[in-house]
């Protein structure tokens, strides 16, 4: 079997704090070193850039493509272009992986019998950098997602065979799953990478995020019309929610859209200054859905044929 070099690949904008940790973590903590770390700056107006330079000059084996600000999905095709490795391993700018990290995903790709495969790896939410045990990983993780980017592995080839990820996601959601949809169709099948586990740094919720939560709802949703646009299945259509359920339970929630996040503003405050944090957010994630589903509706209705 001919080895296979392996290029984990870096997008990012505007994160140069948690970046730098995320790219240590890479760099000087692993069991097994990748053949390269490949950063793909897409337009960073903040420390990135200087950060990057300092890092690159002690660690051959960074390299950092900078490129005008474009989105996820044209970062991603930028690094299937320019990273040298086979196996491309993605992973976002606010992961910090343990250190058996790439020898995880290698070790899922290292099959002799030449299985079409791509490696998920696991990914926890934490609110900051401090509240990571390292000495406790978990060994589960819940969630259901496949070919999430921000943990998974695939052969350069397939990615580049499907001409890369659809750039017609211009907003946040989706590129990454509708990948792996088209791979699935090539005869590609998700495998776990078990030790391949990464840390997700999301700040807790507060009252004040609100309006910025409801802005991503709203990009999901337009999104999701893409999604669904190109791949009309079941699956696509329960991920996206796009079905009478979803819709009825979502009006029993809001009691037919009265309640908004200006209605329950007052009560997440309430909870958060009682320390109920995870409680308010979801319950905000409850009630701000409700654009998710409104915008996908509104999307499907003005761009029928959204997925040209």
């Amino acid at each position: 079997m001919i080895a296979s070099t392996l290029s984990v690949v870096v997008t990012t904008y505007n994160r140069a704090i948690l970046l730098e940790q995320c790219l240590l973590r890479l760099l000087d903590h692993q069991t097994v070193t990748p053949d390269e770390v490949l950063v793909i700056d897409d337009g960073s107006t903040d420390d990135t850039p200087e950060m990057l330079l300092e890092l690159s000059e002690k660690h051959p084996v960074l390299r950092v493509v900078r490129q005008a600000n474009s989105g996820r999905a044209v970062a991603r095709n930028t690094g299937i272009r320019e990273a040298r490795g086979d196996i491309l391993c993605y992973v976002d700018s606010d992961v910090l992986v343990v250190p058996g990290f790439v020898a995880g995903h290698r070790a899922v790709h290292a099959s002799p019998r030449g299985e079409l495969v791509f490696a998920q790896g696991f990914t926890r939410n934490v609110p900051e950098v401090q509240a990571i045990d390292w000495g406790r990983v978990p060994s589960f993780d819940p969630s259901r997602a496949f070919f999430d980017t921000k943990n998974v592995s695939v052969r350069r080839e397939a990615l580049s065979s499907l001409g890369g990820f659809d750039t017609g996601f211009v907003e946040y959601g989706w590129e990454d799953l509708e990948m792996g949809i088209r791979l699935k169709q090539i005869g590609y099948r998700m495998r776990r990478a078990r030790d391949a586990f990464g840390f997700h740094i999301q700040p807790p919720f507060s009252v004040e995020s609100l309006p910025r939560l409801r802005r991503i709802e709203e990009e999901r949703g337009r999104m999701a019309a893409r999604f669904l646009a190109k791949h009309p299945t079941l699956d696509v259509r329960l991920m996206t929610q796009d079905t009478p359920v979803h819709r009825l339970l979502n009006a029993l929630v809001t009691l037919g859209g009265r309640v908004d996040e200006h209605v329950v503003a007052p009560h997440l405050e309430r909870l958060v200054r009682a320390g109920h944090i995870e409680l308010a957010a979801q319950l905000a994630q409850l009630v701000l859905n409700q654009y998710n589903l409104r915008e996908l509706r509104r999307a499907q209705a003005e761009h029928p044929a959204r997925a040209t």
